[in-house]
This record gives C-alpha cells, structure tokens and sequence, in this order.
C-alpha cells in the first residue's frame, strides 16, 4: 500500500489488514504510530494508556495460542467472515497491546474505552498514513487472565485491544461504505 497525506483518502483507504508481508517494522515507525496514539483524546485528559510493543517471537506465540483457543471458542458454531484472511501472531511483525488504567471502582466502564479506544484510532491511521496495515482485535479479552499473565500486566491495568501491526502481503482498495443517506437520520430516530 502506498503512503496517504490527504486525511479525507486517509478515511477512505483506512482498512482491517490481517495478512502481512515478513517485511520488518522498524522502532523507528513503531515510535511515530505510538506518538500519534498518544495525541488521542481521553476523558478528563488524563491519558489512561500504557502500550506493549511485542516482538518476541516465545511471547507472540503464547498470545497466539491464548487468542487462537479464543477464536476457536468465539466461532464453534459458525464459520467467521474471513477466516482465510488471517495471519497467526506468530507471523506478524509487530503486535501492539493496547492497556487501560482501570478506574477506581474496579471496573472499566463506556469512560474507560472513550479514552483508549480514540487513542487506538489515531495508532491505526498514523499506520495506514505510512503504508502499513493494522487492524483492532478484541477477542483475546476471552482468556483475558492468561494474557494477563504472559504480558505481566498488573492489577489496575487492562488490556483493551491487540493491534497486530505490519506491511500489508497484497495492496487493498478503499473501503466500502453505505451511502450517508442510508445511515444518517435528521433529528430523530426514524426506524
């Protein structure tokens, strides 16, 4: 994929890239798509993220065992969407585990995921603005313990989303998208 400037086609080209090339991701380009998550907005300003870079190929592949065992668990019953589309852990260059302060109470609530989750957007267009694919995974949070474990993630912490990071294997057009006029309703809900 090649490198987008203009913000509107940045929008358009954004994509969920599960396939990578074995090219490498240099620190270099892991530290600008980080400095841009960490420009996100967050509640209250109080930038509520920490990020684990994970390269290791023993500890990508534990969290590969512990997310695959969670697919596996997540679709039993039904054949997901794009099954052939997806890469292992093992295989990704990079994968960027997105954690969370829990608040106070315990527990993360719709607050907590308003300041990750914008922070995880910005991470994801800073990659697709550099030519590189991404995608927003939440289904480890099945074995959310056992990744804990093996990411040595401390109480009060939690982990939001793994963002497996990496040069796309092929080149991918825009996205498709319904008209606004599909999706959009003036004033009141009208469904």
């Amino acid at each position: 994929m090649e490198p987008i400037s203009e913000v509107a086609e940045l929008f358009r080209h954004q994509r969920a890239v599960r396939a990578f090339s074995d090219r490498e991701v240099s620190d270099e380009i892991v530290e600008q798509v980080l400095t841009a998550a960490t420009h996100g907005p967050s509640g209250s300003n109080t930038q509520p993220w920490r990020w684990i870079v994970v390269r290791d190929a023993d500890v990508k592949a534990q969290v590969s065992e512990e997310y695959e065992a969670a697919f596996a668990a997540a679709y039993a019953d039904r054949a997901p969407a794009r099954a052939d589309d997806r890469q292992p852990f093992t295989e990704v260059p990079v994968l960027i585990v997105a954690c969370v302060q829990v608040p106070s109470t315990g527990r993360a609530g719709i607050q907590t995921g308003a300041s990750i989750y914008p922070a995880c957007q910005n991470l994801m267009l800073q990659a697709r603005a550099l030519g590189l694919g991404s995608v927003l995974t939440t289904l480890h949070r099945v074995k959310r313990a056992k990744i804990h474990e093996i990411l040595g993630i401390p109480e009060g912490w939690d982990t939001a989303a793994i963002i497996p990071l990496g040069w796309p294997d092929r080149s991918y057009g825009p996205n498709r998208r319904p008209p606004i006029s599909e999706v959009v309703m003036r004033d009141r809900c009208s469904e």
